[in-house]
């Protein structure tokens, strides 16, 4: 998604006319803006503009139109004395003024706008012919001018007309074109807000164009850099009057009617299927360019799935550039697959790698943990979560664009399954990172943010093995004046807060037991459910009811790649910390920032460097890979979320 853009980056930049409709202009609005001496008109409309909203005194005196209709201002301080048009509809302020003149649909201008003639005598052409601004009776071109673009609202206003007629003129005269004139009139705007003009081309010296004439002209008048236009009007496309042009021109001649009708009727028909084609093209950009500046227009806003997501400084992608950067979603660039959908590895264009998580029809996220994990990563940044880059809501795709991991799971690295095996102060340097990036959820995120599935498969390690908190499907957002959310039991099995899982309740101190969780599989190499056994039972029972501290119950819930009956510094007081996260009553557990406090103090008096190399491994990670396939993305778990669980399924005794 393009960053949102503030009205201050655009004052004192504007020229005589400005469309910047639908690019995600955010913020109040100053009145030096609509100052510049040289601008004419401004529009800002289906924008995100707000506060209220003052024009003052020093607007430009050229300024005949601003439209900001569907943004969110509130106020609008009507005694500035501007009298020209400004379009409001839409707004807050028009919910409470409804009445006020700005607040009306505006209507359709009736232009009676026609090319004048030169002071012509008194000329009667004959029912084929039109009378040219140059006072000569002649068969001309016909047709309509579609402007997609334009920036004037006085339709009357003929200077805007002769300055496109003297572009158009200068065109056909530099192409040596056989043109005497050229008429515009009717201009009116259709259903789609485009500008129709009509436009009847004069032939120079005769009567009526030849075949080779009209159909060179009408050519160019779709070629889209035929014309430099004046800066009021954007790109066009030209529709050609359909009537038998080359009928009754040349009386004279029965077979050239017949031959020439049906020739030019050819060519005709040929020039209006690219028109129509061209026309198709134009708008299909139009609605993709739409698409680009409002990515989830199509958003289903039911009551599963709420508001469309609310994005800052992620970027949105076309489904497009997402296919060619993972060379059309090709199994070998394929990851992983899960429940959810596919991961891919994708490189940008910029030679960034990234890891591209593709959902599949009826996948078990869906909108809302779309939503949520968009809306959340998008504005939370530290070096210990995952970095969301982008993301795809287009032609029916759910797709999220993140960092490239390299060195997979926790739980993959603690299994040995990633080929190296960690050493005992790395495992506490993992720890360190994790809980950091979970205290920042909880204390500097505004609002806070409850994770609700902290697990060893969330947690991925760089090639520097830097701990990262990936995952944030299940995320919920906590009010700063809450003391708890009440909502639907969901988590992983192993992990859930007792006290959550039995009350509904969420709080900050449910992540701190998923977290106690994750130590005690540190120090453990265990699962947390694993042949009908709870480690955090097993764990408690081992210490002797949490305060014992036998050196033979130790080691035997040691994991034997630590090598027990070795001296690890600082062990049994990371696993005191670990049983005080996994406490049933939550108010006996820590805070995820006194738990970092607790984890840095055992790293400094166990005399580790936490900046220092702390992997022990008799392969590289390289070494390990090479020759075969594996990657973190490549199991289920790290895609599936594992919904809400019955009572019976979970142990909770000690």
């Amino acid at each position: 998604m393009r960053k949102c853009r503030s009205l201050v980056t655009l004052i004192g930049k504007l020229c005589a006319d400005r469309i910047m409709e639908r690019t995600q202009l955010q913020g109040p609005i100053n009145a030096t803006l609509f100052s510049p001496a040289q601008l004419q008109s401004i529009v800002l409309s289906n924008n995100q503009l707000n506060g209220s909203l003052d024009l003052g005194t020093n607007y430009g005196s050229q300024l005949l139109l601003v439209d900001l209709q569907n943004n969110s201002i509130s106020e609008f301080a009507q005694g500035t004395g501007y009298s020209k048009e400004l379009l409001l509809l839409g707004n807050p302020f028009c919910q409470k003024m409804p009445s006020s003149e700005n607040c009306i649909v505006p209507q359709q201008p009736n232009s009676s706008y026609a090319t004048p003639t030169e002071n012509c005598v008194a000329l009667s052409c004959n029912a084929q012919q039109l009378l040219s601004p140059n006072c000569n009776c002649a068969n001309p071109i016909t047709g309509i001018l579609h402007f997609r673009s334009f920036s004037f609202s006085d339709f009357q206003n003929g200077s805007y007309y002769t300055l496109l007629q003297a572009a158009m003129m200068e065109s056909f005269k530099s192409d040596q074109l056989p043109v005497d004139s050229i008429s515009l009139s009717v201009p009116l705007k259709d259903a789609y807000d485009y500008l129709e003009v009509r436009l009847d081309v004069f032939p120079s010296g005769v009567y009526v164009f030849n075949r080779t004439g009209f159909s060179v002209i009408t050519s160019q008048l779709n070629n889209v850099t035929f014309v430099k236009l004046p800066d009021a009007f954007g790109p066009f496309f030209f529709i050609l009057n359909t009537d038998n042009y080359f009928t009754g021109s040349n009386k004279s001649s029965n077979t050239g009617i017949v031959i020439g009708a049906a020739v030019g009727g050819s060519v005709l028909m040929l020039l209006l299927l690219m028109a129509g084609v061209y026309a198709f093209h134009q708008r299909k950009k139009a609605d993709q360019a739409t698409e680009l500046m409002n990515p989830f227009a199509s958003w289903d806003q039911n009551k599963a799935n709420g508001a469309a997501p609310q994005i800052k400084g992620v970027l949105s992608f076309s489904f497009e550039e997402l296919k060619k950067c993972t060379n059309n979603f090709s199994e070998d660039n394929a990851l992983g697959s899960g429940g959810y959908g596919t991961v891919y590895k994708g490189t940008l264009p910029t030679g960034v790698l990234v890891a591209i998580k593709r959902a599949k029809q009826g996948s078990l996220q869906g909108s809302h943990e779309f939503k949520t994990e968009i809306e959340l990563l998008s504005r939370v940044h530290h070096k210990n979560l995952v970095s969301l880059l982008g993301f795809c809501y287009q032609l029916g795709e759910q797709m999220l664009v993140y960092e490239y991991i390299k060195n997979g799971t926790l739980t993959d690295c603690i299994s040995g399954k990633s080929g190296f095996k960690l050493s005992w102060t790395k495992r506490l340097g993992i720890a360190i990172d994790s809980a950091r990036g979970i205290a920042y959820l909880h204390e500097l995120a505004n609002p806070p943010i409850i994770h609700r599935d902290i697990k060893s498969t969330n947690i991925l390690l760089d090639d520097q093995l830097i701990a990262k908190v990936a995952d944030f499907g299940l995320s919920k957002p906590v009010d700063n004046n809450e003391v708890h959310v009440s909502t639907g039991v969901k988590g992983t099995l192993g992990y859930l807060d007792p006290e959550y899982f039995m009350s509904g309740q969420l709080t900050e101190k449910s992540d701190v037991y998923s977290f106690g969780v994750v130590m005690l599989e540190l120090v453990t190499g265990r699962k947390p459910i694993e042949h009908g056994s709870y480690v955090v039972r097993e764990v408690k029972t081992a210490m002797g009811n949490q305060r014992t501290k036998d050196s033979s119950n130790l080691d035997a819930i040691l994991d034997p790649a630590l090598d027990p009956g070795k001296p690890l510094k600082g062990l049994e007081k990371f696993i005191d910390l670990a049983i005080r996260c996994v406490e049933e009553l939550a108010a006996n557990r820590p805070t995820m920032n006194e738990v970092v406090k607790e984890l840095e103090n055992i790293q400094q008096l166990a005399g580790f460097n936490g900046n220092a190399e702390m992997v022990s491994t008799s392969k590289t990670y390289s070494e390990t890979k090479e020759g075969s396939f594996y990657h973190d993305y490549n199991k289920k778990a790290f895609f599936e979320y594992s919904g809400t669980f019955p009572h019976s399924e979970i142990e909770l005794q000690k």
